[in-house]
């Protein structure tokens, strides 16, 4: 058999390749829209697609599915356990292709290897595990999707978030039920999420690509108390953040049927003559992906700052308007890899108009373009603009790290989700961004100055500020 994990570290998101030596025929679950990476995968591997399955409707990426079942004669398993997504009756297949909704208790064949359905809502109501028994050792794995991860289970506030008539109170339950039924499974048995440790599907996922049920049934908080409703509610709510505002349009695409890419749009590259045009013009955004002091020196004002690492793509993703045209500030060699992370979380590639390198805007004279009004500050000076009510603050860590401490009067919106929240800021008065370290509140300091604010950065985050006794509350 074999088993390959596909990994995107941008969106902590892993899908499948699990193909059968014997006949070299393969399954991908849960792939992403830029298909390309598994059909080169399968050729390294000597394997042909026959199939791909997903175990839920996503909301924090593109699926592929849709865009497999055009391009590829495949075999799509899906669930029927929640309402029919609409393109399921309007896609136009290629030939050969076919979808195939699965309930639970069924089984299908990829080759000689047999997948049986596990009915697993709670993250969303139609949330399906594919367990297999591997031919060679005869131990279960289950491909979990965002059911259940190591040490942690996927938030059942998303599952009511984006399931239509589903009630929070019936996502907990429903979860609670899901595990409960995996008590008659042994130890031994492998678990293969959806997603790895930053993803926001769940609350505090560990940095490992797989567990068991024997170490999730002694370090998952949520999996040890499924049989006590009160500390199994307490343990999958406590501390969650809201659901990053992209999720519902990522979920919308999804529903009617994202476009897959069995190559890569390829932007141009920008003169310097049209980079500078395009830095005058509100309906373009651009992308910054240099480090954050190479963004402050040139303060462009329909700027992004959004380095090219970890969390990239939710950042991104969460300060876009849908009718945004794009410019990427970016070396050469990222260009491709920032495209695909941009696909999978939602960006048409019509809209991605051109990219520049860093260097070039670098060698641009000052005065080339208008600048924004943004700057870093360090906590001396936030405390003197905060004794004297010359600035507000925004606190743009989680909930938990703003309960454990704040400065005063702090308005605490995290930083994905400023976009939406924007208008609940003073724009009378310069803003005072925060964080732990200074990365997230740079992000969002220079999407305030893009909308027009006075915004500071406050460098090195909160406990600079809290250590030097400055007053702060809780």
């Amino acid at each position: 058999m074999l088993l390959r994990r596909i990994y995107d570290p941008h969106l902590a998101q892993a899908s499948y390749l699990v193909g059968c030596r014997a006949t070299n025929t393969a399954i991908v679950i849960d792939p992403s829209c830029d298909i390309d990476r598994y059909l080169e995968a399968a050729a390294s591997e000597g394997v042909r697609i026959t199939a791909v399955a997903e175990t839920h409707v996503h909301a924090d990426f593109i699926s592929g599915v849709c865009g497999f079942l055009a391009v590829q004669p495949v075999r799509a398993y899906l669930s029927v356990e929640g309402p029919e997504s609409p393109w399921m009756s309007t896609a136009t297949l290629v030939k050969g292709a076919e979808i195939v909704r699965l309930h639970a208790g069924e089984s299908f064949t990829v080759g000689k290897l047999t997948f049986t359905v596990r009915h697993t809502p709670g993250h969303t109501r139609e949330s399906l595990t594919f367990e297999l028994t591997s031919p060679a050792t005869g131990t279960k794995l289950l491909f979990s999707g965002d059911f259940l991860f190591a040490g942690d289970v996927g938030r059942p506030d998303l599952g009511a978030f984006a399931t239509d008539g589903m009630t929070l109170q019936e996502a907990v339950d429903r979860l609670r039920g899901s595990l409960a039924a995996l008590d008659d499974l042994p130890a031994d048995t492998q678990v293969l999420p959806g997603h790895g440790a930053g993803s926001e599907c769940g609350k505090s996922i560990c940095n490992i690509p797989a567990t068991t049920l024997g170490i999730e049934r002694v370090i998952n908080r949520a999996m040890k108390h499924h049989g006590d409703e009160g500390e199994f509610t307490t343990a999958v709510l406590a501390g969650a953040t809201e659901p990053p505002p992209y999720f519902a349009r990522v979920k919308k695409l999804n529903e009617i049927g994202a476009r897959a890419f069995t190559e890569l749009p390829q932007p141009r590259l920008l003169t310097s003559e049209e980079f500078a045009l395009r830095c005058e013009r509100p309906e373009f955004t651009i992308i910054d992906t240099r480090p954050w002091n190479d963004y402050l020196d040139s303060r462009l004002p329909y700027a992004i700052s959004a380095p090219f690492e970890g969390p990239f793509g939710a950042t991104v993703a969460n300060y876009l308007e849908p009718d945004d045209r794009l410019v990427l500030i970016a070396p050469r060699a990222t260009v491709p890899e920032i495209v695909r992370v941009l696909l999978r979380v939602g960006v048409l590639p019509e809209s991605i108009d051109g990219w520049i390198e860093p260097r070039t805007v670098s060698t641009l004279a000052t005065g080339s373009f208008p600048t924004c009004g943004i700057d870093d500050i360090s906590a001396v000076h936030a405390h003197e603009l905060v004794e004297m009510g010359a600035a507000s603050c925004v606190d743009v860590r989680t909930c938990t790290e703003y309960r454990a401490g704040h400065l005063p009067d702090a308005k605490h919106i995290p930083y994905t989700h400023l976009r939406v929240r924007v208008g609940e800021l003073d724009r009378t008065k310069p803003v005072i961004c925060y964080c732990r370290g200074g990365s997230r509140s740079a992000r969002a300091a220079a999407f305030l100055a893009r909308s027009g604010f006075t915004a500071f950065n406050m460098r090195g985050g909160y406990w600079p500020y809290a250590g030097r006794g400055f007053r702060v509350e809780a």
